[in-house]
């Protein structure tokens, strides 16, 4: 479920253009997925996509 969370919010930064991630942001974006549960990880993925829809 983990790798699920993580892809998801791996989606939301690159809809937001963040392609360029340092092993930092993956351990990051990883530390998350492991703490919060699929409904938050959609939300919180949600931020930064509708974010890069607003340029």
């Amino acid at each position: 479920m983990t790798d699920r969370r993580h892809q998801v919010l791996m989606a939301g930064l690159g809809k937001a253009g963040l392609y360029d991630l340092v092993p930092e942001d993956d351990e990051a974006v990883r530390a998350l997925a492991d703490r919060l549960d699929e409904p938050t990880v959609r939300r919180v993925a949600h931020w930064p996509a509708a974010a890069g829809g607003q340029r």
